[in-house]
């Protein structure tokens, strides 16, 4: 496994990365959990638990954790959940649409087995609250709704400090997602009014950092802005190559692939490795079920 710590802003904030090293992953996938004056956001995946574990025992009294929030259910947020109540006592809170689904059973396909690790443990997680504050009263985290990616996902804003913790709300560029055959289905629509959601939230905040999970801190409201302008983009694309298939006698899978040429020239590798899981046609497919106001 690899484990890495980057700090932030004057070492107020620790990012704990962790990815596993198999060696039949053709990079390393990253999952981040933040550490901000005793404020824990997400829980890594199953696969990091027992690193987790480590990490929370190397803190001194001053940075132990006091309590843990978790974004959302995936299994790469969620993994260490039931290990940081049980042998830490550190309560864990969510959102409400969260907190059943942390109860059940996790089964995922092979592919994320061997990216996050298997061995998920269920928990019963308490109700996260509306504002929530560190452990030294410090910093106080309003808590967006901010789905798409998941229906529970939740993004942590600190207005003071102009931090914004996204972590799965927004990627740094769009060219596949999750497809209504997965477990986790994500909806390009809702991933679209979820970022409009957090530029407005913002407004005024000139020097605002959004701190994604394993994929870096951007700068800026016009990261949202840009991402915004990105989804518009391939929205109207698609709409107009699916017109010019149409046009052209082609339906369903023909059309399909002939939009995805257009727009991609083909399926992304991550598309093949996940069999089609993650890919470039299930973003189309959501982009053309998004109808043109």
């Amino acid at each position: 496994m690899v484990v890495q710590k980057v700090y932030h802003y004057n070492n107020e904030i620790l990012e704990w990365k962790w990815s596993s090293d198999n060696e039949l992953m053709p990079q390393p996938f990253w999952t981040s959990t933040f550490l901000i004056d005793g404020l824990l956001i997400d829980a890594g995946a199953p696969g990091g638990v027992d690193d987790l574990r480590k990490f929370i025992k190397s803190l001194d009294s001053d940075n132990m954790v006091e309590k843990c929030v978790i974004t959302h259910n995936h299994e790469d947020h969620c993994g260490g959940g039931r290990m940081l109540q049980e042998q830490f006592k550190i309560p864990v809170f969510v959102s409400k649409l969260a907190i059943s689904l942390l109860r059940k059973e996790k089964e995922y396909p092979d592919y994320r087995q061997m990216t996050w690790g298997v061995d998920y443990h269920p928990f019963q997680a308490e109700l996260l609250k509306d504002p929530i504050s560190s452990k030294s009263g410090k910093y106080i985290f309003n808590i967006i709704d901010t789905p798409g990616h998941a229906p529970e996902l939740i993004s942590l804003i600190e207005r003071k400090q102009q931090w914004a913790f996204i972590t799965d709300a927004v990627m740094p560029k769009y060219q596949m997602i999750f497809g209504k055959d997965t477990d986790i289905p994500e909806d390009i629509s809702l991933i679209f009014k979820s970022i409009k959601k957090l530029y407005d939230f913002t407004k005024g905040m000139d020097n605002l950092l959004l701190f994604t999970s394993g994929k870096g801190v951007f700068k800026g409201r016009s990261f949202l802005k840009d991402r915004m302008d990105e989804i518009n983009s391939l929205h109207l694309k698609a709409h107009r190559f699916q017109n010019e298939a149409k046009q052209k006698g082609l339906l369903d899978k023909q059309l399909l692939r002939y939009v995805l040429k257009k727009m991609f020239k083909r399926e992304n590798f991550v598309g093949t490795l996940t069999r089609g899981g993650l890919s470039s046609k299930n973003l189309i497919l959501s982009l053309l079920e998004w109808s043109i106001d």
